[in-house]
């Protein structure tokens, strides 16, 4: 296993932090103090195994986590989510929810593929157990906090299950040192000391010489023992009968769950038919294309059907006419108007202005001069209205004309804006049929439908999709028949599934011979009720044990000698039973003590050859031999010259070290999954190391790394320029650079040792 990226969506100081990318083999993450190392370092173990979500109070560990790790502002949310790499090829991004306890386990590749079942372990997800590990194993072992390179001597007790369990990778739930603390309870409570007046043994010996003492006494009530045995005789036959009728229930209930054994292997096998060549294939993935596909198509017939071409006069033709309009408009307000004066007023001022002459001329008498004049004056006017009455006839005729001109000329405007309105429309509506014709010919052309007009391929186009629905409706009954197939199997294969449906077949044949018809044809009626049979029978044992304790009491003071001699051997023989059963037990324990020393040798072996390996270069020949002691995971080294030193004695940078390499043991041999390596994640391992011994600790690191993935935290300046000088893409290792503390989320960059390329550092041999 080995992390690729950690996400911190709100966790400590961060929130919405930019994912940390890490590298395959070994990472330096460098950064001054506060710049969030610490909360990167616990991050990626919570993103790996999350938070205990068990009943009960929390442990005191995990209250402190939560009050140093929950986001530090911001709304509420407390979330991680990490990237891992998986031997087998998989690539799981696992999400945690450390404020709900909840996760989940998807593939970074595959869409709904969820792998939260493999690793569910006490309410929450805890991907160490693909490591074969628990979050518990996986915090003391590859999770080395700051200043904490000796926590693994303080969860040493925690670590002792796991390290008897790895020791011959078997999963089990107990080991020999759970089985001697049983087995010694277990002959204490049922078996106890010679001395201890309340255990079986004592009270077996003192049954044996009460049987002596009443063995005078028994004659006296010999009627009385003879009733209360046959009372025992009775009760013994009906707590048989209860039992009979258990049996018959339980070999009925086999029977029933040998025959749905059956039946689920008769499905298996069918299913298995269906797929004799593997799991179905996945269909291609087209929905675009046929999104695509439904959208020209539906808007294709709902478009309108092809519009009509305008009819009448072109917007040319209203145009012409327009022009003409316009000029004859213009020639009217050029022309000037004629005055022509009204013909009867005009001759009647003529006739008075004529008569006013006569008169005039021939001199007459002053009246008839001055009716003369009167006429002459009269003649004048009458003139006058005639020409006014000529001239106002000749504008009103002409503003008929011009009025008359400006209606048709509004007609003709109003047409022309129609006409070009309905061309507009029309090339719109043209357009837009243009438009979805070529959308239906670009989804034709991706659906492989051969080119043609657009009706026949709106038709083809309806065939591609029913043909697309038929095929994954197709993939569909296949990917749910396979899922049939392994909800049937539930994680076994056929030939489990046949071998489990042959022992059920053998079980209920067993159980079935050794019941009685009538007790058998009862239970297959549903008159045998296993709760309450079992009831029955519970309180049936109960009255016998209580008739079977009082005769053995009243037994005590029986006068006859030969029933008080079988009293006293059965007490003798019940002695014996207590007396062989401890023999046998401590010989038990005995077997299991050497059983378990032999496991400790073989752990405290591996562990010692894994230090072995790297003892001498990290001590730079210091120290050449060790020994571990797995009950307390202590480690003794050895000089050259042959002294044996506790690890814990030397100074602390040693011991550290020391400490270090016994870790990367630990997670070797703890690590029960096939192919699978535990990462380390160390937050400023060599801080208590003086520099050649840093040197030679990084250097011994980075070739952990070539099968271990490391992760180093430090604020260490050298540190950093080691990685710069040793790391680069070129061998899947990196340097990233945390900034400073600031207002702002940290931004990471990760450098690489390109610009290094020159400078190396020498590797102590």
């Amino acid at each position: 296993m080995r992390f690729e990226s950690v996400t911190a969506h709100a966790f400590g100081p961060f929130r919405g932090a930019t994912p940390l990318k890490l590298a395959a083999r070994m990472n330096v993450v460098h950064g001054p103090n506060e710049s969030g190392k610490s909360s990167w370092h616990a991050a990626l173990q919570a993103g790996l195994c999350g938070i205990r979500h068990g009943k009960g109070a929390r442990r005191r560990e995990d209250r402190e986590f939560e009050q140093r790790r929950k986001p530090w502002r911001g709304p509420e949310g407390w979330e991680v989510e990490v990237v891992v790499a998986l031997a087998d090829g998989r690539r799981i991004a696992l999400r945690q929810d450390l404020a709900a306890r909840s996760g989940a386990a998807r593939d970074a590749d595959l869409a709904d593929r969820d792998y939260s079942h493999e690793i569910n372990q006490d309410g929450t997800l805890d991907g160490s157990r693909w490591l074969g590990l628990n979050r518990v194993s996986f915090l003391n072992t590859a999770c080395v906090r700051q200043a904490e390179m000796l926590g693994v001597l303080n969860g040493a007790d925690d670590l002792q299950d796991s390290l008897q369990k790895a020791a011959d990778k078997a999963d089990k739930d107990a080991t020999a040192a759970q089985a001697l603390l049983r087995l010694n309870d277990y002959r204490k409570l049922q078996i106890g000391s010679p001395r201890a007046p309340t255990r079986p043994l004592r009270i077996a010996s003192k049954a044996v010489d009460d049987a002596c003492a009443r063995l005078t006494g028994a004659r006296e009530a010999h009627v009385e023992y003879r009733r209360r045995r046959r009372e025992v005789k009775e009760l013994e036959a009906e707590v048989e009968a209860h039992r009979r009728r258990i049996r018959a229930v339980r070999a009925v209930q086999a029977e029933n769950a040998a025959s749905a054994a059956g039946q689920r292997l008769q499905r298996v096998l069918e299913l298995g038919r269906r797929h004799a060549d593997g799991p179905p294939r996945e269909p291609v993935d087209d929905a675009d294309l046929a999104d695509r596909v439904a959208a020209a198509v539906g808007a294709w017939e709902a478009a309108p059907p092809p519009p009509e071409p305008p009819r009448g006069e072109t917007c040319e033709e209203l145009e012409v006419r327009r022009a003409s309009i316009a000029e004859e408009r213009r020639l009217l307000a050029s022309a000037r108007p004629r005055r022509r004066p009204a013909r009867t007023p005009l001759a009647v001022g003529l006739g008075l202005l004529g008569v006013a002459g006569v008169c005039v001329w021939t001199r007459t008498p002053w009246p008839v001069f001055a009716g003369g004049v009167t006429a002459a004056a009269a003649g004048i006017g009458f003139i006058w209205w005639a020409m006014e009455r000529g001239r106002r006839g000749a504008g009103d005729t002409r503003a008929a004309r011009e009025a008359v001109l400006a209606e048709r000329l509004g007609h003709v405007n109003d047409e022309i804006d129609r006409r070009r309105a309905d061309d507009a429309a029309y090339r719109d509506a043209v357009g837009r049929r243009q438009a979805l014709q070529q959308r239906v010919r670009g989804a034709a052309a991706a659906a492989g439908v051969q080119p043609s007009d657009a009706g026949t391929q709106v038709r083809a186009l309806h065939a591609w999709r029913r043909e697309r629905q038929e095929r994954l409706a197709r993939a569909a009954a296949e990917n749910e028949s396979w899922s049939d197939l392994q909800i049937a199997l539930a994680g076994q294969s056929i030939e489990d599934v046949e071998h489990d449906a042959g022992a059920r077949r053998t079980e209920a044949g067993k159980l079935l011979d050794g019941c009685d018809d009538a007790d058998l044809n009862a239970a297959r009626t549903g008159e045998g009720d296993l709760e309450r049979l079992l009831n029955a029978e519970r309180e049936a044992q109960a009255r016998l044990d209580d008739a079977r304790g009082g005769v053995r009491q009243f037994a005590s003071g029986l006068p006859d000698i030969a029933d008080a001699e079988d009293d006293y051997e059965d007490a003798r023989r019940q002695l014996r039973h207590l007396q062989d059963l401890d023999r046998t037990l401590a010989e038990t324990a005995r077997f299991l003590e050497n059983a378990q020393e032999r496991v400790h040798r073989d752990v405290a072996g591996v562990l010692r050859s894994t230090l072995l390996e790297w003892l001498s270069k990290v001590t730079g020949g210091r120290y050449v031999d060790c020994r571990v002691d797995p009950r307390t995971l202590s480690v003794e080294v050895c000089t050259p010259q042959g002294d044996w030193r506790n690890a814990e004695l030397l100074s602390h940078g040693t011991t550290e070290q020391l400490y270090l390499l016994l870790r990367l043991a630990l997670c070797r041999h703890l690590a029960a999954a096939e192919d699978e390596t535990c990462p380390l994640i160390l937050d400023d391992p060599v801080g208590a190391c003086d520099a050649h011994r840093r040197r030679l600790i990084l250097e011994t690191l980075l070739a952990i790394s070539a099968s271990t993935q490391v992760i180093l935290f430090t604020h260490d300046d050298d540190v950093r320029l080691w990685g710069h000088r040793r790391l680069s893409p070129e061998n899947d290792s990196q340097v990233v650079e945390l900034p400073g503390p600031g207002p702002d989320e940290p931004r990471l960059g990760a450098r690489t040792a390109d610009r290094f390329g020159e400078e190396r550092l020498e590797t102590a041999q």
